[in-house]
């Protein structure tokens, strides 16, 4: 069976670096999203996003799309079905608002990790560390976006694999055994 591992959780708890792990040791694919806006220096068309313009990003069969200003970005039914051409297990970073739609139209095939840490002050010193702006950082860790991320909606719980990403170490070790788990099921 394909399965599609989401990961979703607050600003600066791993989700890029779960899904990275789980590519560079398992080969398992990112699902690419897409967006609108311009491709920023350094982003590669098809690895880092589809890039689209209003016309081709509405002609797009879309899991879940947001608006950000006067740009859009969203996951597609096309780009999951290319990352499965890949291989049968994808994952892919999304919001927890985005989960449901998965959820909804995918059921069984999802396996949903919802990434959180003990001590919600590591999530700043982290996007710290990474070198993000700090006026950015301030805004982010103010929005109602990263508020909402902060804890799981209610009816997200039942399907949800809580992951506590507070030691690499342990993270790598219970990302190992789901993998594990998925591929004999």
């Amino acid at each position: 069976m394909q399965r599609i591992i989401i990961i979703a959780g607050p600003s600066g708890v791993g989700k890029t670096t779960v899904s990275n792990y789980l590519n560079e040791k398992y080969n398992i694919p990112r699902v690419i999203t897409h967006t609108t806006r311009p491709m920023r220096k350094g982003e590669i068309q098809g690895k880092s996003y589809y890039f689209e313009d209003d016309d081709s990003f509405k002609k797009l069969h879309f899991f879940e799309h947001v608006k950000y200003g006067q740009y859009q970005y969203g996951s597609s039914k096309e780009a999951l079905k290319h990352a499965w051409d890949k291989n049968d297990i994808v994952s892919l970073i999304v919001e927890t608002d985005g989960v449901k739609s998965y959820l909804d139209v995918l059921g069984d095939q999802v396996y949903f990790i919802y990434l959180a840490v003990d001590d919600r002050d590591v999530l700043k010193k982290r996007l710290v560390k990474r070198g993000d702006d700090p006026a950015e950082i301030e805004k982010r860790l103010n929005s109602a976006e990263f508020k909402r991320d902060l804890s799981l909606r209610p009816e997200l719980e039942k399907n949800a694999h809580i992951l506590k990403n507070n030691n690499w170490q342990e993270t790598k070790s219970s990302l190992d055994k789901i993998i594990s788990s998925l591929r004999n099921a």
